[in-house]
């Protein structure tokens, strides 16, 4: 008995995956006139950028804040897509040998600081005073550790900047990210700041879905593609159900060793991303609370030990009258369960914090990024978005483009990969845009 074909349905463009990249990929396209189908494996979109809502209160996968007016903000804006939260007030806490003392995050707060001495009060003064003069400062292909170095040789210094870079880009180790890369972060938060987001970055999934319908995008959920194959005739993606065959494709799900196996090798460009390719980890807890046991630690960073714990209510609209949402987090991929550390971050900024939980979810091991831009190459070395070796075939993500980090490059590689698969697979001529 012979096996019944598979179903075949056409498209201009195939966008796999529905995160934030797949989403402002599709988006793109259609608005640029392709007809365009977004699959995705899950039963929702969004990818990390879900919310989860529980007994009134919105929990992010992990803390999630906007950077006001890079990459990421453009794309949202050109789409239509308008983020709606508050900024949080730059004051907070550092937890140093054991004890919380003030974090200084801006030229007063430096002064008022134990954490520094005084030639390392005057060194952090000089840099926080002028945090646009430091885009000027990085040397081509050095990490930011040695940037670090350079500009705040004095340990205490040292100690501030290695913690608010892991705050900036999520990597653990300043000397395995670049430094020009890092800056970018670390001087947007001191001058146009972050956004926490009313409703949590669901709303931006719901926000670019909408943007992407209305653009005529078909978006299927619930269907995994299992094999990408590219050809003469165009490109076909394979799913359980029914192939899609069309004009480009925009693989927007994993990193770039999950775009290697959907591509079955095809690609050596591919495989020599994923095989230089190092994923940044971090552990997460994310609680919904009655009451904040502790009104004055809304904000706390460990200077020893890779940590963060910040309350991103009332700055945002996540949680019911009175309610708050605090993330709790460590940085890096622990060898060992890094739970009990969370929890007695907490037991200490939020002394009583178990008596007042609602809501609760604990991530063991996030993926945050699928790569960084390393030491040497920055983030202009980075992969993508067009594979130059498969055509018809872009990528997008956390990992891909010259354009920021984290969301910011998922959404800025998202966006630039749409333009390119709309315009291969309607047969315009690719436009350049900055």
């Amino acid at each position: 008995m012979s096996t019944p074909p598979v179903p075949t349905t056409t498209t201009d463009v195939v966008v796999i995956g529905a995160g934030l990249a797949g989403l402002a990929a599709a988006a793109t396209a259609a608005g640029r006139g392709a007809t365009v189908t977004v699959l995705e494996a899950r039963a929702e979109p969004g990818g990390r950028a879900r919310t989860d809502h529980a007994h009134g209160f919105s929990l992010n996968q992990g803390p999630h804040a906007l950077y006001a007016g890079l990459a990421g903000d453009q794309v949202l804006r050109s789409l239509g897509v308008d983020p709606r939260g508050g900024l949080p007030p730059a004051r907070g806490w550092g937890r140093h040998d054991g004890e919380l003392v003030r974090l200084p995050l801006n030229p007063l707060d430096v002064v008022r600081s134990p954490l520094v001495g005084v030639r390392g009060t005057t060194r952090l003064g000089r840099l926080l005073a002028r945090p646009r003069a430091l885009l000027a400062t990085p040397t081509a292909g050095r990490s930011m550790a040695e940037w670090i170095h350079e500009h705040a040789p004095e340990p205490d210094a040292a100690a501030v900047l290695t913690t608010l870079t892991r705050v900036a880009t999520y990597v653990d180790d300043p000397a395995e990210i670049d430094a020009g890369a890092a800056l970018a972060n670390l001087v947007a938060a001191a001058t146009t700041g972050v956004r926490y987001l009313d409703g949590g970055w669901g709303t931006l999934v719901d926000g670019l879905r909408s943007a992407a319908v209305a653009a005529g995008a078909t978006v299927v959920t619930a269907d995994k593609v299992e094999a990408v194959t590219s050809g003469a005739g165009g490109v076909t993606a394979h799913t359980a159900r029914f192939d899609v065959r069309a004009g480009a494709v925009v693989i927007a799900a994993g990193g770039p060793g999950h775009v290697d196996r959907l591509l079955g090798g095809a690609s050596d460009a591919v495989a020599g991303w994923a095989a230089t390719a190092r994923p940044v980890h971090a552990a997460s807890l994310d609680v919904g609370l009655r009451r904040l046991p502790v009104d004055q630690h809304r904000f706390v960073l460990g200077i020893e030990d890779p940590l963060y714990l910040s309350v991103h209510t009332p700055t945002a609209d996540l949680a019911p009258d009175g309610g708050e949402v605090v993330h709790v987090m460590r940085y890096g991929d622990a060898s060992a369960d890094p739970r009990h550390e969370l929890d007695e971050l907490l037991d200490q900024a939020q002394p009583g914090w178990r008596d007042e939980v609602v809501a609760e979810r604990y991530g063991r091991r996030l993926v945050v990024a699928h790569g960084r831009p390393e030491p040497g190459a920055g983030l202009a070395g980075r992969p993508g978005p067009v594979v130059p070796d498969l055509a018809g075939v872009a990528v997008a993500g956390d990992w891909v483009g010259p354009d920021g980090l984290l969301a910011d490059a998922a959404l800025a590689s998202g966006a630039a990969a749409g333009r390119r698969a709309a315009d291969r697979a309607t047969g315009r001529r690719a436009t350049v845009t900055t």
